[in-house]
């Protein structure tokens, strides 16, 4: 019974250690923020759960098993919350991310090379919603009423100053 709980915790332990590695290596090697955010948040939640679930194999029947069932269920808890925060952090602070379309070509303003080619030509302004602000105001004006002419009154003439003599 001990030599299979010792093969399931070496394993356990194996497969979080992996997972730790290739999460760490997608950290060093993804191209942006969100990306990267994404391979360290999946490695901090699965590798340190099979890591601990491996450790308390080893552990026994004490309170070993206990305290790390307890730091396992904080980090279950709280990580994937901080990797949110911290998503929605950079989000509204502007960081721009890797969008692609449904085939998976990157989106113009988003591939430096064909963000280069499109820079060389005046782009129209957007608004927050994206679309060009030079539409949403010809659309505008096209549903627009005529505005009601005011009454013509006649134009108050100024008066005139009479010019002081020095005396």
């Amino acid at each position: 019974m001990d030599l299979l709980l010792d093969i399931a915790s070496a394993v356990l332990l194996l497969a979080g250690g992996f997972f730790v590695f290739v999460g760490g290596f997608g950290v060093m090697r993804m191209p942006e923020f969100f990306t990267r955010m994404h391979a360290a948040s999946l490695t901090d939640t699965g590798g340190a759960a099979l890591i601990l679930i491996g450790l308390m194999l080893q552990g026994g029947f004490t309170l070993v098993p206990l305290k790390l069932a307890a730091i396992f269920l904080f980090l279950f808890l709280t990580s994937p919350t901080a990797s949110y925060a911290l998503a929605n952090a950079a989000l509204l602070s502007g960081v721009k991310t890797a969008c692609r379309n449904e085939t998976g070509t990157p989106l113009p303003e988003n591939d430096p090379a064909i963000a280069s080619v499109t820079q060389t030509a005046a782009p129209a302004a957007k608004d927050t919603a994206g679309k060009t602000v030079a539409k949403k105001a010809a659309k505008k004006t096209a549903t627009r009423k005529p505005a009601k002419k005011a009454a013509k009154k006649p134009a108050k003439k100024p008066a005139k100053k009479t010019a002081r003599k020095k005396s």
